[in-house]
């Protein structure tokens, strides 16, 4: 799989939208297109704030994770507040455990897709954000 650093933009979001085409495409095509813009906003989200050096335990990256529940808030019909940003919270930290890309991996291989990049290093910025910001 190559590195988040060796691929470009354009060749990130290919290879997430043919993932997602290939593991949920079978549902509404609303909900892929959401769930497509919802995966892209995070990361882009997450990355410019890595690249700004902005620490997942400082007050910016409160507002990064504001931003980001939001996202998450508009396509899962939510608000943001500590319940919803405790569930998601869970729901990232499952998403972030290397079993769960390994079987991403497979479910690539074993189907000829290409697999996804990694998301580790933005889930874990998340995770780390999400706990030291647990309230909006």
């Amino acid at each position: 799989m190559p590195e988040p650093t060796t691929i470009s933009d354009a060749e990130r979001r290919r290879i997430v939208h043919e993932f997602v085409d290939e593991t949920v495409g079978d549902a509404h095509p609303e909900v892929v297109a959401m769930v497509r813009d919802l995966t892209h906003r995070v990361h882009d989200t997450v990355e410019l704030a890595r690249a700004a050096g902005i620490a997942p335990e400082s007050a910016r990256a409160g507002h990064v994770v504001a931003a980001v529940v939001a996202a998450y808030g508009e396509v899962f019909d939510r608000i943001d507040d500590a319940g919803y940003r405790s569930a998601l919270l869970a729901r990232l930290e499952i998403a972030n455990d290397p079993r769960t890309e390994r079987y991403f991996q497979l479910l690539a291989a074993v189907n000829g897709w290409t697999p996804p990049p990694t998301l580790t290093p933005v889930l874990d910025w998340l995770i780390t954000a999400l706990t030291h910001h647990p309230t909006p």
